[in-house]
Parts: structure tokens; sequence; C-alpha cells
């Protein structure tokens, strides 16, 4: 083991680093359909703490949909300099252009999720975990009375997402004890799972009457979050030490979500819940329905 480490950071040594840039002409991206942004949906009895674990189960779905105004922006690389700012000498470049990308909207039949919900006098508070089917956690806070509820609540969870685009990437090596390798630029495809972050946050507001609550949570989604970095063919000395990936040209757009639900909360012990959620946004060409619905137990 420790003889593969010296091996490899000889390697790395000797060849230096390498710095990629990617622009993606075309491609798919799948996006895994966010999990319910919500409160209690029951007027919670004061100072009081309670666990809800449940089940919820989606119409399988496939939609997908266009992105408008997906731009990429400029990148150069320049020979044996890593770190050159002039795009002048640059010895290969990336223009700006338009990005004809999609999102492929994915529903899984089966997720679940355990919280904890805490009520001091009026104020709610809510944190949990779930899988749907990556792992995700998630917090809510708020006012929870007699009447209703409101408040806000936020995501941020991992995921595992089928990829499927073409790209113009450029590639240059720092120089190593021997020589510097000639920048290269080429056009290539890729299609693979990769692990990606994602995240939203919005409000939440219901309205009781008695054991049934109407719900709507609007919401901003981020279904690539904190993503700057996708897959590419190897190039230069990357056959020797692992695999680069390349720099994005390009952010990955947002979208909006509405979700009105009706809940039945059977003495305080079981939840019956049906909903529709609503996706649209700025940069998508169609608005997208999604129905649910999830059995909890509260305990």
């Amino acid at each position: 083991m420790l003889c593969c480490v010296i091996v490899s950071l000889l390697f790395a040594t000797l060849t230096g680093c390498t710095t990629r840039f990617m622009s993606v002409k075309e491609g798919d991206f799948d996006v895994t359909l966010h999990p319910e942004l919500k409160g209690a949906e029951y007027n919670m009895k004061e100072n009081s703490s309670i666990r809800r674990v449940a089940v919820n189960i989606h119409k399988i779905e496939n939609q997908k949909t266009k992105l408008s105004k997906v731009w990429t922006g400029r990148a150069f690389v320049c020979d044996g300099d890593l770190y050159c700012s002039d795009d002048v000498a640059a010895d290969e470049i990336l223009e700006p252009g338009r990005a004809d990308i999609s999102y492929v909207f994915k529903s899984w039949p089966v997720s679940i999720s355990l919280e904890w919900l805490e009520k001091r006098q009026i104020r709610f508070i809510s944190y949990g975990f779930g899988l749907d089917p990556a792992p995700y956690g998630k917090v809510s806070v708020g006012l929870n009375g007699r009447w209703g509820e409101i408040g806000m609540a936020a995501y941020l969870g991992f995921d595992y997402s089928n990829t499927n685009y073409v790209y113009e990437g450029i590639s240059a090596s720092g120089c190593n004890i021997q020589t510097c390798p000639e920048p290269t630029h080429d056009i290539s495809s890729y299609n693979n799972e990769q692990f990606h972050l994602r995240g939203g946050f919005g409000g939440y507001a219901s309205a009781f009457f008695g054991p049934v609550a109407l719900m709507y949570s609007p919401s901003v989604q981020s279904p690539w979050l904190w993503t700057s970095e996708l897959g590419g063919d190897p190039s230069g000395f990357a056959d020797w030490i692992p695999p680069s990936e390349y720099e994005l040209t390009f952010e990955f757009p947002f979208y909006f979500s509405h979700y009105f639900g009706v809940t039945w909360t059977y003495r305080e012990k079981m939840q019956f819940s049906a909903g529709l959620t609503v996706v649209n946004g700025i940069q998508l060409k169609e608005r997208l329905y999604f129905g649910s619905g999830s059995i909890a137990y509260l305990f």
C-alpha cells in the first residue's frame, strides 16, 4: 500500500497538474424530484415533541424539458503555463456559445423519511433526513397554532444521476522534468452516472380544518448544486494518475416548485397525505406536474 502511494505521488510530481475546461454543446441531465418542504400539518400540543416516519409514494415519471438561454463561457489554456492570464497568448480557446441542454425529471416510486418535530408555545422546528433514493437532510422553522401554520424550510442532499452530453474540451498540462506537453483541443461525448449535490429552500403555509390541513409550499430548487466539474475523457498524462475532471463553463439553471396538498391526521398517530407538485422556471420551456401521496406514523 505504501509503495502504491509513493508511486502515485511520484507520477503526480513528474507530470505536474492538468487544467481542463469543458463547453457542453448538447446533453440531457437527470434531475431527481425534490422532497416536500412542510411543517407538522396539524395543531401540535404546546411544549411537545414527536417523531414522524413517513413512506412517500410517487407515480413513476420521466418528463423531459429543454432549457433556454443557457450559455457557455470563455476559457483558455496556455502551453506549459497553467496560470497564464493573457488570453491573447493562449494556445487553445473555448469561445462562448449557446448550449442545447435538457433536464430529465424523474421521480422514484417509494421514498422514506424520519423527522423530529418540536413545538415551544407556538414556535415550531423540525429536522430530519430521508432517502429518495440518495440521502438528504432537511430542516424547517415556523409558527404552529390552532388555525394553521407558516414557516420556512430547506434541504441539502446527494444525488447520483445519469448524464449524456457532447462537449468541446481543452486541456493543458504543466511541464515535467523532460518536456512540456502540447495543449489539446477536442470534441467528445460522455454517457454515465455522475455524483453531485442538490438543494432547495422555500416556505410553507397550512390552514387547519379540524384534523384536515390544506397546504401550499413554494420553493426554489438547484438540482446540480455546487457542481463545477463533470467527467470527461482523460488526455495528456492523465492515464498515469487518477483522471482529472473538466471545469464547466456554464451554470446549471435552478427551477421553481409549487406543492399543493391535503393531509388528514388521525388521533395524532397517523397522517395520510396527497398532493400535486408543479415545476416551472425562467429557463424551463414547459410546466411539469407530479402527483404524490404519503403515509406517516407519529410517535
